[in-house]
C-alpha cells in the first residue's frame, strides 16, 4: 500500500504520544518546528526527513502538512500567514482525536477546512466559522455532547431521577433482591464444595440447597446460638469455632459487618478441616443493609484485590479464587431498590468487573 505523504507541523507532546500511529497511516516527508531557526535545518535519521522552520516551508514541497499540536490555533494562523493553500491544512486534533470529546465529533461527516483564511466546522450542510481556540474548544463541547446524548439517551434519563431510590430493602417487597441472584448462582456454580460437615452463618438454607447428597450435617453459626443445630458463637471472636470441624463454610454477606477483618480469616482458616473449603461473598456496589448495619455495625465494601489480600497469607495463593458479578445495570437497578423481576435474564449475563455487585471468593484449605 502506497502512503500519502506529508509534512508534519510541531513534534511535542501530542505528536510524541501518537507518531507510531501516524506513521503507520502516512509517509513523513518532512517537520515543520519554530524551535528550528531559519535558515537552518535539522535532520532526523530514523525517519530520514529533514525539519525546518515554518518559514521555509516551501523547502518541504507542496504536500499536507498536518498540525501535531493540541493547542493548533496559532500554527494554523502562521500557515495561513505564509500562503498556504487551505486544502493543504489539515488538523491533528481530527485525525487523531483524544479528547473524549474530539473522539465523539469527528469520525463521520464531521470534519474541519480552512475556506478563504477562516476555521470552519463542517457537518452536512452545517458550517461554522470559529473564530478563535475558545469558540473551537466550546463548539466541539458542545457538539459532542449533543451526539454522545443521542447515542446514550438514558443521560437524560437519568438526570430526571430522584435523588431517593424505590425501596430501601433491596426490593424485597416485591421480588428477588438483585444480589441474591449473584449470591446464589455463585454458590450454585461451585456446590460442588459443598459437603460432608457444613457451618453457616445464622442459617443453613444454602447449605440444605446447595449441599444436596453430598451434605453430612449442616449447622449454623450464630452470636444468640438459638434453634436446632444452632452454634452460640462469632465468627470475628472466634467465639464456639472448634479448630479442625468443618468440610465446608458458607458465608454469605458477612465480611462487610465485622470490623476486625485479619481475626476473622484467621477463624475461618482455623475452622475448616485440612482439604476444606470457604465460600464466601462479600458486597461490592451496594446500599447499606440497615438491618445488619444497626445492629453489629457496618464497615466495609470489598474488591477483588482486597479479599486475595486478606486471604491469600493464610491459605496461599493457589488456594484463593475470586470472582466478580454485576455490571453497571444490575449496579444501578440495585441502588435503586429494583428487584430481579424488573430486569430481563440477559441483564444478568454480562460480568463488568468495573461494577461488581457481588464478589465470592472459593478458599480451599489444604
Amino acid at each position: 500500500m502506497i502512503m500519502q505523504k506529508v509534512i508534519v507541523f510541531g513534534r511535542g507532546n501530542f505528536y510524541q504520544n501518537i507518531k507510531q500511529e501516524l506513521h503507520k497511516r502516512y509517509c513523513v516527508a518532512a517537520f515543520l518546528d519554530n524551535k528550528i531557526k531559519q535558515g537552518q535545518k535539522e535532520y532526523v535519521e530514523d525517519l530520514k526527513a529533514y525539519v525546518y522552520n515554518p518559514a521555509e516551508i516551501e523547502k518541504a514541497g507542496e504536500l499536507p502538512v498536518i498540525i501535531m499540536t493540541k493547542n493548533f490555533w496559532e500554527p494554523y494562523l502562521q500557515l495561513v500567514e505564509l500562503g498556504v493553500e487551505g486544502q493543504r491544512i489539515l488538523f491533528g486534533v481530527e485525525l487523531f482525536p483524544v479528547l473524549w470529546n474530539e473522539r465523539f465529533t469527528f469520525g463521520g461527516e464531521e470534519h474541519l477546512a480552512v475556506e478563504n483564511g477562516e476555521l470552519v466546522f463542517k457537518s452536512g450542510d452545517e458550517r461554522i466559522v470559529l473564530n478563535s481556540r475558545e469558540e473551537y474548544g466550546n463548539h466541539i463541547k458542545k457538539y459532542a455532547d449533543k451526539k454522545y446524548r443521542e447515542k446514550y439517551p438514558y443521560i437524560n434519563m437519568i438526570a430526571a431521577m430522584p435523588v431517593v431510590s424505590a425501596s430501601r430493602t433491596f426490593g424485597t417487597e416485591r421480588g428477588k433482591p438483585i444480589d441474591r441472584y449473584y449470591i446464589e448462582k455463585f454458590l450454585n456454580d461451585n456446590k460442588q464444595h459443598i459437603c460432608g460437615d457444613t457451618l453457616e452463618i445464622a442459617e443453613t438454607t444454602y447449605s440444605i440447597q446447595y449441599g444436596e447428597d453430598r451434605l453430612g450435617h449442616a449447622y449454623m453459626l450464630h452470636v444468640e446460638g438459638w434453634g436446632e443445630d444452632a452454634i452460640k458463637g462469632n465468627l470475628e471472636t472466634g467465639e464456639g469455632i472448634e479448630e479442625y470441624r468443618y468440610d465446608t463454610l458458607v458465608i454469605t454477606q458477612t465480611l462487610m459487618f465485622t470490623y476486625d477483618l485479619k481475626s476473622v480469616v484467621k477463624n475461618i482458616y482455623r475452622a475448616l478441616k485440612h482439604g476444606g473449603t470457604a465460600l464466601i461473598t462479600v458486597s461490592g456496589i451496594s446500599q447499606i443493609s440497615r438491618y445488619d448495619a444497626d445492629r453489629w455495625g457496618s464497615y466495609y465494601s470489598f474488591h477483588e484485590d482486597a479479599l486475595h489480600r486478606l486471604f491469600e497469607p493464610l491459605f496461599g495463593q493457589g488456594n484463593v479464587r475470586v470472582e466478580s458479578y454485576g455490571n453497571v445495570k444490575t449496579a444501578v437497578a440495585m441502588l435503586y431498590g429494583l428487584c430481579c423481576e424488573d430486569l430481563v435474564g440477559d441483564d444478568f449475563e454480562t460480568n463488568d468487573e468495573d461494577y461488581p455487585v457481588i464478589i465470592g471468593a472459593v478458599l480451599k484449605k489444604e
